[in-house]
């Protein structure tokens, strides 16, 4: 893993949220499109006149580790990033993404959240921007800090059912981890092995872990996200970009 993070493509922590914290995702069509948004603008465009029904088909195949119909988008260049893992949240979203080509994660950032900032506006029949203002990013360029995201992200719709989960006040650790596991806008089914999606490139992220995939999902994952329960709560939150103000 060391050698990894020592060459030119490093991985990157991503995140942003809704502008004075709204809410940018706000049913299941609305989480579809964005799922397929982030897998075509990787490599393109989505087609005009996209159908509800188009989107939610599409998105669904992706995480079902399907590529969608050709007729729903244009591929105009290689893909600009890797897929790491990713989360989303009802008013903000965590990626990790390396990026594949020079500028990759600046192109690609601005082409999703302008595909869904002008998809989201239309909906709501409202203008102006979504999302806070440019997403944040750090590059990470060690392994202690790749771990840490790693559990903190994939884990992090956690605060859905137990909102002080990160303060160490669980009320009930049997219901966090009933209710992450099922999750499905979150990469942890793919590295529980639970789906296959095209949203992670197992690849690469077995080049990190320096271990491998296999049919039941990354090897010593689950083990892996336990620790979560044992870290240093405190220790966590100078690595982390999300802020709670």
């Amino acid at each position: 893993m060391r050698e990894y993070f020592a060459e030119l493509k490093t991985p990157f922590h991503i995140y942003n949220r809704g502008t004075d914290k709204r809410v940018i995702f706000t049913d299941y069509a609305e989480h579809c499109r964005f799922v397929f948004l982030m897998w075509v603008c990787r490599i393109g465009s989505p087609a005009i006149n996209l159908t509800k029904r188009n989107v939610v088909e599409a998105a669904e195949a992706i995480l079902r580790g399907e590529e969608p119909n050709q007729k729903l988008y244009t591929k105009e260049h290689e893909p600009l990033v890797a897929f790491i893992t990713w989360n989303l949240l009802p008013n903000h979203f965590h990626f990790i993404l390396v990026p594949l080509v020079n500028g990759g994660i600046s192109k690609y950032m601005g082409n999703l959240a302008n595909a869904y900032t002008k998809y989201f506006n239309a909906r709501h029949q409202r203008s102006g921007r979504l999302f806070q203002g440019p997403y944040q990013s750090i590059e990470i360029k060690e392994p202690r800090y790749f771990y840490i995201l790693i559990r903190y992200i994939n884990l992090n719709h956690a605060e859905l059912t137990e909102p002080k989960w990160k303060e160490r006040r669980i009320q009930s650790r049997s219901r966090i981890e009933e209710f992450v596991k099922p999750y499905l806008w979150s990469a942890h089914q793919d590295f529980l092995g639970l789906r296959q999606s095209l949203l992670v490139d197992r690849e690469e992220v077995a080049k990190l872990f320096e271990t491998e995939f296999a049919e039941n999902g990354l090897k010593g994952y689950r083990k892996f996200t336990e620790a979560w329960f044992e870290e240093d709560f405190d220790e966590i939150k100078k690595y982390i970009l999300e802020k709670e103000e």
